[in-house]
């Protein structure tokens, strides 16, 4: 995570001074905060909220449970020691990282969970569709709970969609031609979204090393993967479109590659307190 953003975080919420703090002179109190979860949940993120107490000005910062740990209610994931003002600063900030990130990674836990009971082999992958500014926490929470993004922005993989080839005058097929002579695939992985069988096949026919079926019903999808599993054995076969904790191991029992979801990035956020003290 950009150490800058962090700074930008606090000073969004310092602004010119913590009015509160000032008035008590809590900049000559000596304390001691301890961040907390009150529910059962996969932290992630805590070596940021950790981060965000140095940055300003917390002495003896300790990490004590390190993203992708599941702990029960009352554990203490970070403890800091400093001014009062320092503490007071990182609070509600550092409170925050946590309480969202472990969230999400508690959400992907439940989903990864949940699909590898159905198919012990299957990857859980989410999309691009973090909120702006938080796609390093966001991703860095999906792999504590066990997840993988999928595409980390748009120089990272070449994923063809249908607002790509609709642009062009031959539509599908030639933007799958262009693919093809650019040879991409010597550089980097190469896939497509489709929405049938046929569509698939002639993917596949191009070199495409991945398939994307999009909002394709799990009764269907399993004819398709059995009928692509038959013609290229080698291609990697994902799903998106719809797939959140109630269907994700009914999509992961057709036998697909990986899910494609963006479901953890809207978790409901996890119960996190904060309690401080005077150190005499």
């Amino acid at each position: 995570m950009p150490r800058r953003l962090l700074e930008e975080w606090l000073f969004e919420d310092v602004g010119r001074g913590d009015l509160t703090s000032t008035v008590l002179g809590l900049r000559s109190v000596k304390g001691v905060a301890e961040l907390y979860v009150r529910e059962s949940c996969i932290v992630a993120c805590s070596e940021e909220a950790g981060e965000v107490y140095r940055i300003a000005g917390a002495e003896n910062v300790e990490v004590l449970v390190e993203s992708g740990s599941m702990v029960e209610p009352g554990t203490v994931v970070l403890r800091a020691e400093g001014r009062g003002d320092a503490l007071h600063a990182a609070w509600r900030v550092a409170q925050v990282i946590v309480a969202l990130c472990s969230g999400v990674a508690t959400k992907t836990w439940r989903m990864v969970r949940k699909a590898r009971e159905a198919n012990p082999k299957i990857a859980i992958v989410t999309t691009r569709k973090a909120p702006p500014g938080l796609r390093p926490l966001y991703f860095k929470a999906v792999i504590a709970g066990g997840g993988m993004p999928h595409r980390a922005g748009l120089d990272d993989t070449v994923l063809l969609f249908d607002n790509h080839w609709v642009l062009l005058r031959g539509g599908f097929s030639e933007a799958l031609e262009r693919l093809r002579a650019s040879n991409v695939g010597a550089l980097r992985s190469w896939g497509v979204e489709v929405r049938s069988v046929e569509e698939a096949l002639e993917a596949i026919a191009a070199g495409a090393q991945f398939i994307q079926f999009e909002k394709v019903k799990p009764d269907l999808l399993r004819q398709f993967v059995r009928v692509v599993r038959e013609k290229a054995p080698h291609v990697k076969i994902g799903v998106a479109g719809g797939i959140d904790d109630h269907n994700v191991a009914e999509y992961a029992a057709t036998g697909v590659d990986f899910i494609v979801t963006s479901a953890p990035y809207h978790a409901s956020p996890v119960d996190v307190g904060t309690r401080m003290k005077r150190l005499e």
